[in-house]
């Protein structure tokens, strides 16, 4: 499928990325801001006596020693109503911040908003700004919308290379800022990614809704002896290959394949194909190559048993949603129904905790891993 990931999570592959991202789209609405972000008749959000601008340099000081440690330049500064305003997110990506502002949700004005982002800038020593107004209706993006997130000229600072590099930890992604509504990387992923890299040596890894291949990468820097990245777009399964190049990393067994996961998954298991770790990271909603619908809520559970079905005995799945009406326990429920309609056992099932700039806020995404005997 296509993925439709939550707009707040950062792309299209998700546009608005499944978490991210192969895009995002999620959560939703109700009175409509204005195209820019917010009405600017309407009144600032403050907090008990704080304005805009004080919300995000609070926000920004309980990040500051994910900056300061020097293991990474991709945080989530600001994570919307857990810091104080519902319908903003910000990114700080490499030398850039990316503002996505969610329409319906986000009622500030403009011009505090700005203020504020402008402070926020020079706090965290960033080049520019560029904004992401996330429309009401998904698929709402209209021809100006799609200029805006084109146009290299930021909001704020100066103008930004098309491509930059994103550090995190030995990994480097590449972060384009203002190529529509994707910039590459799903920030809420990072630990997930983290502990691919820790358990990859020697394994075979099926990736699916791969997007720019995140975990694909860690999988290779931690000694994988195979990858397979299957996503329904050609377009981010080429900004994996991207990723791989800046990683310095051989495509020798390393495998790209532009398909429908769910067919992909049907024909693997016709073909006897079997993998030590199953990264399955769904959209909330998508369109298949054809037009057909995917919803996470119709979908999911034969994904996860076609999922298992691939999977070598004593294989580990890594099962990741951004889909808010499902928790971690539905996922361990959804993995242990799948396993006993296989004829498998699911043992050792772990739930990791969000990484800490998404403090606030657990039913953004939910991660279960799980090894299937």
């Amino acid at each position: 499928m296509r993925p439709r990931r939550r707009g707040d999570r950062g792309a299209a592959h998700r546009p608005a990325q499944g978490r991210t991202g192969s895009g995002p789209a999620e959560r939703k609405s109700p009175r409509q801001a204005n195209r820019a972000g917010g009405s600017a008749n309407r009144r600032p959000a403050t907090a008990a006596g704080g304005s805009i601008s004080d919300r995000l340099k609070t926000a920004f000081e309980r990040r500051r020693p994910l900056l300061a440690d020097g293991r990474t330049d991709a945080v989530r500064l600001f994570h919307g109503a857990a810091d104080g305003i519902d319908g903003l997110v910000i990114e700080k990506l490499a030398e850039v911040l990316i503002v996505q502002m969610h329409e319906g949700r986000l009622a500030v004005s403009e011009s505090a908003l700005r203020e504020g982002c402008e402070s926020l800038r020079t706090r965290a020593a960033a080049t520019a700004v560029y904004r992401k107004v996330y429309p009401r209706t998904r698929g709402g993006e209209d021809a100006r919308l799609a200029a805006l997130h084109r146009e290299a000229t930021p909001w704020i600072g100066t103008p930004a290379a098309a491509e930059l590099i994103a550090r995190e930890g030995a990994a480097r992604f590449a972060i384009r800022p203002y190529d529509g509504f994707s910039t590459g990387l799903f920030l809420e992923q990072r630990d997930n990614r983290a502990l691919v890299r820790d358990c990859a040596r020697g394994l075979r890894v099926l990736n699916t809704f791969a997007y720019t291949c995140g975990f694909t990468v860690l999988a290779a820097l931690g000694g994988a002896v195979e990858t397979v990245s299957v996503d329904a777009s050609r377009r981010y399964l080429s900004w994996g290959q991207r990723n791989f190049e800046i990683n310095e990393l051989s495509r020798d067994g390393h495998r790209f394949l532009t398909a429908d996961v769910g067919d992909y998954l049907r024909r693997a298991v016709r073909r006897g194909e079997r993998f030590d770790l199953v990264i399955l990271d769904p959209p909330t909603f998508g369109r298949g190559p054809d037009g057909e619908a995917f919803s996470f809520a119709d979908h999911a559970p034969r994904l996860v048993a076609d999922a298992i079905h691939v999977l070598a005995e004593g294989g580990r799945l890594l099962f990741a949603t951004n889909h808010r009406g499902t928790p971690a326990a539905a996922l361990r429920r959804m993995i242990e129904q799948a396993a006993r309609s296989t004829g498998r056992r699911p043992a050792g099932i772990d739930a990791p905790p969000l990484p800490p700039d998404f403090a606030g806020d657990e039913a953004y995404a939910a991660t279960v891993t799980a090894r299937i005997d």
